[in-house]
């Protein structure tokens, strides 16, 4: 299959439409980063496989923000070499809806038909897979096209055993690989359902445990039974109940109610029998209480009340005494006080009269003794007139105080013993009143004989709980011989429970049997399958192992470690494929180059391993080499080498490279130009980005017009 042109529209960095010219031997792509180069290659990838495996599933980053139409749309052309037909696929995704249609020579057809087509053109191995568009993806980012951004990681990046299975898909065995991990998968499974069942099984065998032990229980408790119920000793006890008024349903002995008839029928003669005893108890309470009230005689209040009576008026009395002695005293005290102010005021006239005293009289100019006067003056000034004399308290009054106290405290305690005898015969009166209330809720009548009427309620009541208590024994006797008859029964139906599930536990125990036998011939295939697959790819690399080692020392990036190989091994039942260097002179070996070799050497070792896949492979799904910008992070004696490598692999291959750098593009359009007319080299360079897409020139690499020879 050879790549003749592609269209893009849309796709990521081509927001118009573009068409590149790939009918070449050799493309060599030239553009700064971010013009478009990626872009381009990843259109050929999914064209061919729907798929961009890098971008994670994500599609929306497939359709260019100024897409003019709103959709990505690419046309890849293609010739069959073998046959000489020609095919165009064209795909296009609008952000929701994926379409594809495939023109060949007898047609079009669109959609699954489409896609199962173009599988079958391109690898028809992956028809087979689960899902075809991602092992073709997967098969051409492998072998077909080293994406820029995962130039390393085949080599330090995936997993031993995401190596193995790309390499199983690569050489013919990715259906073997994917048959045992179908395998296995359902193995796991099958494993899960027979532990589910194993589990199940458990309680199955715990729950017959336990009938075993139940059914050895009854069986040996069957030996002592009572006799059986005699229809004459049922129907009695029935009779007896319906005697006694308690409602009890009666049933057969032999029906299947009769367990629970009798079972609530004792519980019911129980319940009257504490109800009755209850009673009694409470019979009990009210003698006692009749002859504490007989044992207590009612107090006579009326001689109290009159007694308070004439307390009360004789405190009245002294009262009234008593206050018109004190208003007696305030009078006096009263009078006192104005005779002293009388005093006191004629002292002062007194005293001012002898400060101005003369020969006549100051009033009234008429003559006076004058020395009786003064002395009279100063008898009044030192001793008063003698009017206002000290008024002694009362006697009288405080002898009527004191009595009066006297008396209010008889009064407290006669009014003390009257509230005490009032209250008792209250408590009396209400005691009475409750006794004949409880007499009248047991159906007692309160008259003066009401003891006698207790005393023969009270052996009423012993009696009935003698003859509810016999009842009782007898109806639990029944009850046990009735369980015990009703225990044969339940023997026999456990002796069928057990024989069943001795049964269910036979088959089921066969039935996991056999699936852990299907389950070891699964895990037998699956490792079968895995030793084949593991041949296959060992014998597969056993052949690219030769040129791996050839194209690696064509670069010769490493002073030490110049051989290189393939070993593949089974690990805990899963695949791995590691890239081994070697120094041949010291013998050393390195499973993980990353940890030795330079970022530039880790780069030439993986596009080495790149080319030794894409060109050993005998049948490649689509036999073109595309590199994007692989020559980054290399030095120039790497560079130098791989430049070369690639010289030569475009004899085997349709190669497309790409590089940002413009002389190393010009370096390999001169190592890549065609060595005679019949080939075509083509230079394809990527110009100033803008928001429709770069700008393209597109030219052919002519040969040389005479070949060019080294003389000595």
């Amino acid at each position: 299959m050879r790549l003749l042109s592609i269209e893009l529209s849309g796709f990521r960095g081509f927001a118009q439409k573009r068409e590149f010219d790939l009918d070449a031997d050799a493309i060599v792509v030239i553009g700064a980063n971010g013009h478009g180069k990626t872009s381009l290659f990843d259109g050929i990838l999914w064209a061919l496989s729907g798929r961009i495996p890098r971008l994670q599933g994500d599609d929306s980053n497939i359709v260019s923000m100024y897409s003019e139409t709103g959709q990505a749309r690419v046309v890849l052309r293609f010739r069959d070499q073998s046959t000489g037909n020609k095919y165009a696929v064209t795909r296009s995704f609008d952000g929701k809806e994926k379409r594809i249609t495939l023109e060949t020579p007898t047609g079009s057809s669109q959609g699954p038909s489409a896609e199962g087509t173009l599988i079958d053109l391109a690898w028809p191995d992956a028809a087979a897979a689960s899902d075809s568009s991602d092992a073709l993806a997967s098969v051409l980012t492998r072998s077909v096209y080293l994406q820029q951004d995962l130039v390393r990681q085949f080599i330090d990046a995936a997993s031993p055993q995401e190596r193995f299975a790309a390499v199983s898909e690569l050489v013919g065995a990715g259906r073997v690989t994917e048959l045992q991990d179908s395998l296995e998968r359902s193995k796991k499974a099958w494993t899960t359902v027979t532990n589910q069942r194993q589990d199940e099984l458990q309680p199955v065998r715990e729950r017959l445990a336990i009938i075993d032990t139940r059914l050895s229980e009854l069986t040996a408790r069957s030996s002592q039974a009572s006799p059986p119920i005699t229809p004459q000793d049922w129907d009695q006890w029935w009779q007896n109940l319906t005697h006694l008024g308690l409602k009890a349903v009666q049933v057969e002995s032999a029906s299947r109610e009769a367990p629970s008839a009798i079972s609530n029928a004792i519980k019911e003669v129980d319940a009257q029998r504490r109800l009755t005893e209850r009673k009694l108890h409470t019979l009990a309470a009210i003698q006692a209480d009749i002859r504490a009230l007989g044992s207590r005689p009612l107090p006579d209040v009326q001689p109290l009340r009159d007694n308070v009576a004439t307390l009360r008026k004789e405190v009245e009395d002294l009262k009234h005494v008593t206050t018109e002695e004190q208003a007696r005293l305030a009078e006096q005290r009263r009078h006192q006080a104005e005779l002293k102010e009388k005093d006191e005021q004629l002292k002062a006239l007194a005293a001012l009269a002898l400060k101005h005293l003369g020969d006549r009289c100051p009033v009234c100019t008429q003559t006076y003794d004058r020395a009786t006067t003064q002395a009279r003056l100063e008898n009044l000034v030192r001793s008063g007139t003698g009017d206002a004399r000290n008024i002694s308290s009362s006697e009288k009054l405080s002898e009527l105080l004191s009595a009066l106290t006297a008396k209010e405290k008889e009064v407290a305690a006669a009014e003390l013993a009257l509230r005490t005898a009032e209250q008792s015969l209250n408590g009396q009166q209400i005691a009475e009143q409750t006794l004949i209330k409880r007499l009248t809720e047991l159906g007692i009548p309160a008259t003066d004989n009401r003891e006698t009427a207790i005393s023969r309620t009270v052996a009423e009541a012993e009696t009935l709980i003698q003859r509810l208590s016999g009842l009782q024994q007898i109806g639990e006797s029944l009850a046990l011989r009735l369980a015990q008859s009703s225990a044969m029964a339940t023997i026999e139906e456990l002796r069928r429970e057990v024989n069943t599930l001795r049964r269910d536990i036979a088959v089921r125990e066969k039935s996991i049997t056999a699936r852990a036998r299907t389950g070891d011939l699964a895990q037998r295939v699956i490792e079968a399958l895995r030793e084949a697959a593991s041949a296959v790819v060992e014998e597969r690399l056993r052949e690219i192992n030769p040129l791996l080692q050839n194209i690696w020392a064509r670069i010769d990036p490493h002073p030490a470690f110049r051989l290189v190989s393939f070993f593949s091994q089974v690990f805990r039942g899963k695949g791995q494929l590691s890239t081994i260097v070697t120094d041949p002179i010291e013998d050393k070996t390195c499973e993980l180059p990353a940890a030795i070799l330079s970022s530039s050497q880790v780069n030439a070792l993986a596009v080495s391993v790149f080319l030794a896949l894409n060109i050993g492979i005998p049948k490649p799904p689509l036999p073109v080499a595309i590199l994007d910008d692989p020559l980054q992070s290399l030095d120039d004696i790497n560079l130098l080498g791989l430049v070369d490598l690639f010289r030569r692999t475009k004899d085997h291959r349709q190669f497309l490279v790409s590089t940002h750098d413009a002389r190393f593009g010009g370096l390999l359009s001169r190592k890549l130009r065609p060595g005679h007319q019949s080939g075509r080299t083509l230079v394809i360079e990527l110009g100033t980005w803008s928001r429709v897409g770069p700008t393209v020139l597109m030219r052919d690499v002519k040969c040389d017009p005479v070949p060019l020879r080294l003389v000595s």
